[in-house]
């Protein structure tokens, strides 16, 4: 796998993991963490965290597999690399997909199992530090009969949803007009004062969901006193 800068050809990272990567998302704050996640067949969810400009490495997570250097990456440099691989989570099948959301707070990623959350490293105050890499939710995959299949055409598309693009054109409301449909209004129902929820779009089969995603924060009730790192809410459509 290789990662390059659009505007500096000198910024260059080489990853070999010895098996297809499907999925790859970069952090919010690449620039300056070098920070990214990739999985595919192997089943694990890595971070890759460092590693210097204009070099390759092999990943700590494949043993024995080596990363060459060869034609025009060789005459760039390539050569040893300090960046760190760290297995998040393992053992449940092919990644086909993972997004940071639009905040950097959470990440989702879709197995064969289902759908995961997890809380990043971004955007943590001191007293949640340890939230970091700390899972949310598990979702299970949609229970349909045609499921086993139809599962190799069935792939989970996700997104992130931005309500600013949910806002109705102001020229639509001078013509008491909506471009609104029944789904988007109910996005904005369930956004009224719940600015810190985001929220998280899933198709997969037959099946559409919207996740809400709740921050963390101290708990209530028969939780007082303890720290949460969030949760998901799923509304089916």
């Amino acid at each position: 796998m290789c990662v390059a800068s659009l505007v500096d050809v000198k910024d260059v990272q080489l990853r070999n993991f010895a098996r297809p990567v499907q999925a790859v998302a970069l952090s919010p704050d690449y620039k300056n963490d070098r920070t990214y996640l990739s999985g595919g067949q192997a089943g694990n969810l890595v971070l890759t965290i460092g590693g210097k400009s204009g070099t390759s490495s092999t990943s700590t997570t494949t043993g024995s597999a080596t990363a060459t250097a060869s034609g025009w990456l060789g005459t760039i440099g390539l050569g040893g690399n300090s960046g760190k691989d760290t297995i998040l989570h393992s053992g449940e099948g092919t990644i086909s997909t993972i997004k940071w959301s639009r905040s950097g707070k959470y990440i989702v990623w879709v197995n064969e199992h289902g759908i995961k959350l997890m809380r990043s490293n971004l955007m943590l105050d001191s007293a949640d530090a340890e939230s970091a890499w700390k899972r949310i939710a598990h979702i299970d995959r949609p229970n349909e009969a045609a499921w086993e299949e139809m599962a190799s055409v069935w792939k989970a598309r996700v997104e992130w949803i931005d309500e600013r693009s949910l806002e109705t054109d102001d020229d639509d409301n001078t013509r008491g007009t909506s471009a609104s449909s029944s789904a988007t209004t109910k996005l904005k129902q369930q956004g009224k004062g719940s600015k810190k929820i985001e929220k998280l779009m899933v198709g997969w089969g037959g099946t559409i969901w919207i996740i809400n995603v709740h921050p963390g924060g101290m708990g209530t009730g028969r939780h007082v006193g303890e720290r949460s790192i969030g949760k998901a809410e799923i509304i089916k459509m």
